[in-house]
């Protein structure tokens, strides 16, 4: 026969321990969970140890509050410190359940950010890349490149062949870098020569362009097009006269991993919608982490790109 009284105590205890264990998680959930996907809190901004330590005094204080509170509603009281052994440890259960379910949110968080960074690095590639094609194949680039061409057959045979070579070099440059998020500095370094070479033809004495220590043994790597967007940049925004030559230099510089494009200041009276040098800003914050370092003062508008050591 079954003791009613104590059934009524076991249920009675259960509902306790119920409530109890419930609270607890709950206090724990809140603090470890709270505004994961969205705004960390406090708590989740804080350094890992000192989460750690709030954790443990947190733990200890709710768990010992629990545990008198479960003492005063319990009559029996034999064997306590066995009991607490095991409630402690029934607790310390429950909390690295809940911290090992939190650690899979921000695992998964952290990979959802890390896809969708993907993706967009990917469609600012591809319109970095179709942008620039853009820029050197539209009918103003071809139509000055053909037309100087037409102009140095007859003329300057030597300066034609050297067009229709940095044409074919531009055209299979860009071809090439296409389905590529990286490209070696020196590939990039001849197309942004060859680019220099048509705008040199065209412009002639007004325009001036010098590569200052370029030479390396190190397999330096950059997005591709980069030196590209910023020589389009400097010639598309600077007026180039006989009077105001616009004046271009490249500089290498290991030591600080980076590539820096200076051009001196003549600028028109229409101002740029800074589309291209906000497009290699985000691919280069997005795959590197990384940001290029704008400069700019009344003479120079420079910009230092970081270099990529190999993938």
């Amino acid at each position: 026969m079954f003791d009613q009284d104590n059934v009524g105590a076991g249920i009675l205890d259960i509902c306790i321990q119920f409530i109890i264990s419930f609270e607890f998680s709950w206090i724990f959930v809140y603090i470890c969970l709270q505004n994961t996907y969205n705004v960390p809190s406090w708590f989740n901004s804080q350094k890992t140890w000192v989460q750690i330590v709030l954790l443990i005094v947190l733990f200890l204080s709710i768990n010992e509050l629990l545990f008198q509170l479960k003492l005063a509603l319990d009559d029996d009281n034999s064997d306590m410190l066995i009991f607490r052994v095991v409630y402690y440890l029934y607790h310390i259960l429950l909390l690295i359940a809940i911290l090992g379910f939190r650690n899979f949110l921000l695992t998964t968080q952290e990979n959802h950010q890390i896809g969708l960074e993907n993706e967009q690095l990917k469609r600012e590639q591809l319109k970095a890349q179709l942008e620039a094609l853009q820029n050197q194949l539209n009918p103003h680039f071809l139509f000055n490149a053909l037309n100087i061409l037409n102009i140095s057959i007859a003329t300057n045979p030597d300066l034609a062949q050297r067009i229709v070579l940095d044409l074919s070099d531009i055209l299979r440059y860009n071809l090439k870098v296409q389905n590529q998020s990286l490209i070696l500095l020196k590939d990039e370094l001849d197309a942004a020569r060859a680019y220099l070479d048509l705008y040199k033809a065209r412009f002639g004495g007004k325009l001036a362009f010098c590569f200052h220590d370029i030479e390396t043994a190190r397999n330096w790597y950059i997005i591709p097009l980069s030196l590209q967007i910023l020589i389009e940049n400097a010639i598309k925004h600077n007026v180039i006269t006989s009077n105001q030559i616009l004046m271009i230099d490249l500089r290498l510089n290991e030591q600080e991993k980076q590539i820096t494009v200076s051009n001196s200041v003549n600028k028109k009276n229409s101002p740029g919608t800074g589309i291209g040098l906000q497009n290699l800003d985000k691919r280069y914050k997005i795959q590197t982490g990384q940001k290029p370092l704008l400069l700019e003062d009344e003479q120079h508008f420079t910009v230092k790109v970081p270099l990529i050591e190999a993938p």
